[in-house]
């Protein structure tokens, strides 16, 4: 049995308001009982309580955890909070009923996707891994910790966007700086091979591997956590591949996760075709631009990935193409017909061909019954009333009243999972990036999961689960942003909008609010199971976000914009990057310290060190963050 990692905090007192806790005190003078009460229990000898503490120890649940990213990560440091808060307050009865807790990582080290190296695992199999060079591309203030400040680690104000390997390092010290043996627990280099749940027992059993000495382990757990990411295997479309391979293409082929040290020998002085126009096609585009490619071309299949917006590319490089998808080559084995309906176009001297479109989930090591059904339509055995009416919006009055349609991709919400516990077996947990804040979401979850797994926050019954998940699809169904991704009807009817309409403009004001309310959604959501857990950092609630709340959407908009606004034909636009923005808008919510810009053009950056990338460092920040004010609430709703 595992030495439960480091753990979480509980708010509740150890002691009764006035208890008199001095050691050795005399004791006062019990109080005068009525005759017909029964008489007071004999106080418990130390002996009997250590008893009582072992009972409660083994009542405690056995908890694994598959996984050592950033959702692994996450879950063993709300836990580590709770156990740290525990001892303080002498709370022993709690600290024995804490979830023991194993976590499992196939790799040699924590992080996750965000490491960088490629090596294999013992096990022969490589994992995803993020490039070297990787940038974040959404404000590192909605991913700054209530419990470690940016000013804390790294003494001094930041520019807006960071390099991956300096997330990871506060990551990784947000977790050990006070607890520098925090990982000695992890199970590295262990492959989780299989998961059942054995009914007669109502106990998971857990089949591990160590992949050093090839011992298989099995273990029996009350609860499992999938923290193994949504990144687990490159997605590649077959069609697509089959019509390189089948056309001979003699170019370079590569998904965006295998892209590292020989990325510069691939694009230099190259053309290059990008298949996908979401967060990697436009990282990898802009990388590409500072080692110097001849032409980038993009291939964006529907037209609403983060790169098909972006107003303009340095260096004029790039084109990208709306509804194309490579479909032939041609007899020289590097030109790549591209088609759209009918319309057929050629690349021609296409050099390397990198698909950015995404990752698959890997579980195949959760027996079927264990996994949440991604099989469409989703939502088919839920009462979706009938009656069911979208707000009036900006766009009622071309829009009128469509009803909905089959949902194609769940918002924030999946049909077999409450709070992402499967309804089947509520047992069994998964972390799932819902928002475009992906690492405060999957923090807040860890702290749902805590919650949950300790009692804090009760389970519903099956029926309550459901209309839990009706209520929220169907509150991000009166926002038109988030339907318009969702609801095949209404995607329908966006798709028949003319190309000169408002809603094509990010320019126009209204398209500006309509973005500025689906963040909102998103933050609402956030909001609420910051509330439901506990969580120590409150930006309001799900009907209304308070200041911090609204400077979060703030800064997302900001980020957006900055692509939005980028003009081919302003003088800068030889250099300027969503990245070079005017950062001053963007600030710690816990320190007040704003963001800086780079210190110099993102393109000329070639040492993504802290020193690197900024000027000249600010003197370090009065304010020290909230660690010392944990105990209170932060931004109370």
């Amino acid at each position: 049995m595992s030495t439960p990692l480091v753990t979480a905090c509980s708010y509740s007192p150890a002691t009764p308001p006035g208890a008199n806790t001095t050691p050795n005190s005399t004791p006062p003078l019990p109080l005068p009982r009525p005759l017909c009460c029964p008489p007071l229990p004999t106080p418990p000898t130390p002996a009997l309580r250590r008893n009582h503490l072992r009972g409660l120890a083994t009542m405690a649940p056995r908890v694994a955890v598959i996984g050592c990213g950033p959702s692994g990560m996450f879950f063993l440091h709300a836990l580590a909070l709770r156990r740290q808060r525990l001892v303080e307050e002498g709370n022993t009865e709690a600290l024995a009923a804490l979830p023991s807790v194993t976590c499992f990582e196939r790799a040699s080290s924590p992080g996750g996707i965000w490491r960088a190296d490629r090596q294999a695992t013992k096990d022969g199999e490589g994992s995803a891994n993020m490039y070297e060079a990787l940038w974040t591309n959404g404000p590192k203030e909605c991913i700054e910790f209530f419990d470690y400040t940016f000013d804390e680690h790294f003494g001094c104000a930041l520019p807006m966007y960071m390099p991956r390997a300096l997330i990871l390092e506060y990551l990784l010290a947000r977790c050990t700086r006070n607890n520098p043996t925090f990982f000695d627990d992890v199970k590295f280099n262990t492959s989780v091979r299989s998961v059942r749940f054995d009914e007669k027992l109502g106990k998971f059993v857990v089949q591990t591997g160590d992949l050093e000495t090839d011992e298989v382990t099995e273990s029996l757990v009350d609860k499992c956590i999938w923290a193994a990411g949504t990144n687990g295997r490159p997605n590649i479309p077959a069609s697509i591949s089959n019509a390189l391979t089948s056309g001979g293409f003699k170019g370079t082929v590569m998904h965006s996760s295998e892209t590292g040290p020989t990325f510069d020998e691939l694009v230099r002085g190259k053309k290059i075709l990008l298949i996908g126009d979401s967060y990697s096609a436009e990282d990898l585009t802009l990388e590409a631009i500072k080692l110097g490619v001849e032409s980038v071309d993009m291939c964006s299949r529907t037209g609403t990935g983060i790169a098909y917006y972006t107003g303009s590319w340095p260096r004029d490089c790039v084109d990208v193409h709306y509804a194309y998808a490579p479909t032939g080559v041609t007899s020289d084995g590097y030109g790549i017909v591209m088609s759209s309906g009918s319309d057929e176009m050629t690349l021609d001297r296409i050099d390397t061909v990198i698909f950015c479109t995404g990752y698959t989930r890997n579980m195949e090591m959760l027996d079927p019954s264990l996994r949440p059904s991604f099989e469409k339509p989703y939502f088919a055995d839920y009462n979706i009333p009938a009656d069911w009416k979208m707000p009036k919006n900006s766009l009622s009055k071309e829009f009128g009243g469509i009803p909905i349609g089959e949902i194609i991709d769940p918002p924030f919400v999946w049909p077999d999972m409450y709070r992402g516990r499967l309804i089947s077996n509520p047992s069994m947990m998964f972390f799932f990036e819902r928002l475009d804040t992906p690492l405060a979401d999957l923090d807040v979850t860890a702290w749902l999961f805590l919650a949950q797994i300790t009692g804090d926050l009760p389970l519903p019954s099956t029926t309550e689960m459901k209309e839990f998940n009706l209520r929220t699809l169907l509150g991000a169904m009166e926002d038109p942003f988030c339907r318009g991704y969702c609801d095949e009807n209404y995607k329908k009817r966006w798709w028949l909008v003319n190309d000169n309409h408002w809603s094509n403009n990010m320019s126009d004001k209204r398209v500006k609010l309509l973005e500025q309310k689906y963040l909102d959604l998103q933050f609402r959501i956030l909001a609420r199971d910051m509330v439901d857990a506990n969580y120590p950092l409150h930006i309001g609630t799900y009907s209304k976000l308070n200041d911090k709340g609204k400077a979060l959407v703030a800064f997302n908009v900001v980020c957006g914009y900055a692509r939005y606004n980028l003009d081919e034909e302003s003088p800068d636009s030889s250099w300027r990057t969503f990245r070079d923005c005017n950062p001053s808008k963007c600030y710690s919510l816990f320190t007040g310290t704003k963001a800086v810009p780079l210190k110099c053009h993102w393109l000329d950056l070639d040492d993504d060190s802290k020193d690197g990338i900024v000027d000249k460092l600010p003197p370090k920040p009065k304010s020290r963050g909230l660690m010392r004010m944990i105990r209170g609430k932060i931004g109370k709703p």
